[in-house]
């Protein structure tokens, strides 16, 4: 051997060393986890709707509610000025002119009642409308959740796999 190749291998004189096959380590697959990170934004953003939902479903049955004590205390209201009226007639306190009178405004009372008792009714609908909302929105949380729940055991079983695998 010339000089050269001994210094070259590092002042060492004709020892060859063998080449040992090691494994590299294996890149773990991150692609399961950024779906579990996506699906757990989803989770969020569904959970914001839902709660977005619940808001807007209360507000709606709060005004439906309104409206129909608006209703119910005008029927009341009409109720009562016309059996004061009749009483009064029947008691001989009022002329026919003055109960003519009070049946006119009866009427009208009534009349605003019904227009009120409209109201409600067509606000129900919307009301229906963000209930089922809410509840489309439940169940897709609870959908996206199990959903959720699934992958995080299968990256957990994937990876109990390949650390047996290793060893």
């Amino acid at each position: 051997m010339n000089l050269n190749a001994i210094t070259s291998r590092g002042g060492r004189s004709g020892i060859k060393r063998e080449v040992i096959d090691v494994l590299e380590p294996r890149k773990q697959d991150k692609r399961l986890d950024k779906l579990i990170l996506v699906r757990k934004q989803r989770i969020d953003r569904s959970e914001r709707e839902r709660i977005e939902a619940r808001t807007k479903w209360r507000e709606s049955r709060q005004e439906l509610r309104k409206l129909k004590e608006q209703w119910r205390e005008a029927v009341e209201a009409a109720q009562d000025f016309w059996q004061k009226a009749r009483s009064d007639f029947f008691k001989m306190t009022t002329t026919s002119g003055e109960f003519r009178h009070a049946k006119a405004v009866y009427l009208r009372m009534k009349e605003q009642a019904s227009q009120l008792h409209l109201e409600c009714r067509t606000a129900v609908q919307p009301c229906k409308a963000c209930r089922s909302k809410y509840f489309d929105a439940c169940r897709d949380v609870s959908e996206a959740s199990r959903q959720h729940e699934k992958m995080k055991i299968l990256r957990d079983e994937l990876l109990l796999l390949n650390a047996e695998q290793e060893q």
